[in-house]
């Protein structure tokens, strides 16, 4: 308890272990875990189909009492938990950590503001302070007698609460100094709540139920994740179609450029443009994801409800199927309009190699968005997209210079780029239709030895695209590590 700047949402921050910089001493708990929380209990039962965000303030306070005891902990700290309600809110909020502390055994440690003198006389003790330093710490019945004997008598029919902030604040004259050195002085104080805290923590204890297991937690986050998407599904049919919409504009552009001889430099064209459309959309659509998420993972991988694996894990089950299918709803769409050869194992080439190169540029959103700012993010994915895709179709390896030419072996969309073209040219395909007296790309091989990809491998390309993308989630797994392991 104490007036605003005190310092108590600092304290509560170094208690819980959000924060460990800048912080000396040490914290001791004898404690053990209690026995997990019920709906019923919370007096949530009859919301438990309800949306979040249809809920009432009290009906949130106490949901978030409700996500902190998922882990059943033996201490809960709370910051205002009665800030934001009225009257019969806070009596509410109050006299439920009241019942989590005497029924349940539990220790409640919060910050509360200026609590009524009825919400006062719940707490068993309170810390005060005040220029962050203490300036009382005991029973909640010793307050008055010890403002008593440092001088300051409590005005008849007034909150001791408010009493007490305008103690602190030097409305009696006296000095925060003098506050302290009184306050360090109650030892027998201090032994009585050492002995009540004592108490609650030794009697009628339980060991808790073991923790989900990893492949428990992957389920549950992944159903959650589903969860999400039916209840606000909008983006997903947005990608959808726009996929969709776009491969039978692109089909129709180019259409017919995939067998005829006339057409190559157009559907050169069309294989290039393919495969930057579902690159950029696989990485951009992603890249604010974990921005978005960030303070959500923060606060529930810090209360130890899952780890960031299996977390990793179900956004992963659920973003490739998707950008899978919307990739292959643009391809689809366009390799028929645009007559690209109807052999199954040149289409399923044609499809392996794009989805791969969809689903590597998504792991580059995902590192994107995991390591750099939101502003900056949506700044540097397309200039990334771009640079390593003016290798291999504006420049040849040969007419590239020599300070640059490691990028384009490490290019995964030059990579998937000339397997395309070797998928739709190359593997001895028949001679193209030519409806002129000479068509220059009659043989298909030409184009590919003009565009020096005639030696292509298809293995060893969608090897890099692959590797790439499992080293760009292993540093996206890294790096979100990092983050939430940094106090």
């Amino acid at each position: 308890m104490g007036p605003s700047g005190a310092g108590k949402s600092t304290l509560l921050n170094v208690l819980a272990g959000y924060t460990v910089k800048g912080v000396q001493g040490k914290i001791l708990v004898n404690g053990k875990v209690r026995v997990l929380e019920l709906l019923e209990m919370l007096g949530l039962s009859h919301c438990y189909d309800t949306l979040c965000g249809k809920l009432s303030g009290g009906q949130k306070k106490r949901l978030d009492v409700a996500l902190e005891l998922l882990s059943n902990p033996s201490v809960l700290f709370l910051d205002e938990p009665t800030t934001g309600l009225d009257s019969s809110s806070c009596s509410q909020c109050i006299a439920l950590l009241k019942r989590l502390a005497k029924i349940e055994r539990r220790t409640i440690i919060c910050t509360i503001h200026q609590p009524s003198a009825l919400l006062l006389e719940m707490f068993d003790a309170i810390y005060t302070v005040a220029g962050g330093y203490c300036i009382y710490r005991g029973p909640v019945k010793s307050l008055l007698p010890h403002m008593s004997s440092v001088g300051a008598d409590c005005p008849p029919y007034h909150n001791p609460a408010d009493f007490l902030l305008e103690i602190a604040i030097g409305d009696y004259g006296i000095s925060v100094d003098k506050l302290a050195a009184a306050a360090d002085t109650m030892c027998k104080d201090d032994k009585s709540v050492t002995y009540t805290m004592k108490a609650q923590l030794d009697d009628n204890t339980k060991e808790p139920p073991p923790p989900a297991g990893f492949i428990a937690q992957c389920y549950l986050l992944y159903k959650r994740q589903l969860l999400s998407l039916k209840r606000d599904y909008t983006l997903l049919v947005v990608r959808l179609l726009c996929h969709l919409l776009i491969g039978v504009i692109f089909g129709y552009l180019y259409m017919g450029s995939g067998y005829r001889a006339t057409g190559v430099l157009a559907n050169y064209v069309y294989l290039y443009g393919s495969l930057l459309l579902i690159v950029y959309t696989g990485k951009m659509a992603v890249t604010l994801a974990f921005p978005q998420e960030m303070r959500i993972l923060s606060r529930e991988h810090f209360n130890r409800w899952y780890r960031l694996a299996p977390y990793y894990i179900s956004m992963l089950l659920v973003e490739i199927p998707f950008q899978t299918s919307c990739a292959a709803t643009y391809l689809a769409v366009s390799y028929w309009l645009t007559g690209q050869p109807v052999e199954t194992p040149r289409i399923i080439s044609f499809m392996v190699v794009s989805i791969a190169a969809s689903l590597t540029a998504q792991a580059w959103g995902f590192f994107i968005g995991a390591t750099t700012p939101v502003k900056i993010a949506v700044f540097a994915g397309p200039i990334i997209a771009v640079l390593f895709s003016v290798f291999g179709f504006c420049i040849r390896y040969m007419d590239t210079p020599h300070m640059f030419r490691w990028m384009f072996h490490i290019s995964y969309f030059r990579a998937s780029f000339h397997s395309l073209l070797h998928t739709v040219y190359g593997f001895d395909r028949m001679d193209l239709k030519c409806d002129d007296f000479y068509c220059h790309y009659k043989k298909p091989t030409q184009f590919l030895k003009e565009m020096d990809i005639a030696d292509t491998s298809i293995a060893n390309n969608l090897i890099l695209t692959v590797g790439i993308g499992v080293l760009m989630h292993l540093l996206t797994a890294s790096a979100l590590w990092c983050k939430l392991n940094r106090r």
